[in-house]
């Protein structure tokens, strides 16, 4: 369980695990209260530039913040995030948080999950963009669902994530599999599944041992 304390300047917009339970306010500085729990992490960020739109699913709502001018990517990670939650809601047992948070932040990997939150690439947000050669819109999609399965498998069903990374990942996959089944329907989930195969493809189709730690395979042979 989590009780954290945030002093922050007052021009930051705070996403943090968990919900706000306080704020004091001044003419240059913010103080936010923060509680999560029960959690296996806690995540903050903050930018001076984020904008937030936000919907509500049953008891929870979904906030999905990104910069101004990718304000149509954070659109679609919503509705994403949405048809996600309802989707795994069905399958796997209701979300355990009445909030969750998507975000779009600068980072090396498509995507990163904490509890309640979950940290998305910014190039993913321009529909102008290519990810490893595939449009940045479909990218996106597959990895908003990959991250709220992780909700469910690292987060509300533990793991080592760095010793055992298999467990979670692939689970979460999985249920990103199931997500598209559930919104496009079997035969319009193939695509997604055949990009499995891809994956594979890409290190020759190596017979991999399954259990390794994170830092055991290159970066190929671990996606």
């Amino acid at each position: 369980f989590y009780l954290v304390r945030v002093t922050a300047p007052a021009n930051l917009t705070i996403v943090a695990s968990g919900v706000e339970v306080e704020r004091e306010s001044g003419a240059d500085e913010q103080i936010l209260t923060f509680a999560a729990g029960p959690a296996r992490d806690f995540y903050l960020a903050a930018s001076e530039n984020y904008i937030v739109i936000s919907k509500t699913v049953g008891e929870t709502t979904i906030n999905s913040y990104t910069f101004p001018e990718r304000a149509d990517g954070a659109e679609l990670a919503l509705q994403i995030t949405t048809d996600a939650l309802g989707s795994f809601n069905e399958r796997f047992g209701p979300y355990p948080y009445t909030e969750f948070d998507v975000l779009s932040t600068p980072m090396q990997a498509l995507g990163i999950e904490y509890p309640g939150t979950v940290g998305i690439a910014l190039a993913l947000y321009d529909p102008n963009e290519q990810v490893a050669g595939i449009p940045s819109p479909i990218m996106l999609e597959g990895t908003v669902a990959h991250e709220v399965a992780h909700q469910w498998f690292y987060n509300a069903i533990g793991n080592d994530q760095v010793d055992e990374p298999w467990l979670d990942e692939a689970l979460a996959q999985y249920a990103t599999w199931l997500y598209y089944v559930d919104v496009y329907g079997e035969a319009n989930a193939q695509g997604f599944h055949r990009s499995w195969e891809n994956r594979w493809s890409r290190v020759d189709q190596a017979d991999i041992p399954i259990g390794l730690p994170a830092g055991d395979y290159t970066g190929k042979e671990y996606g």
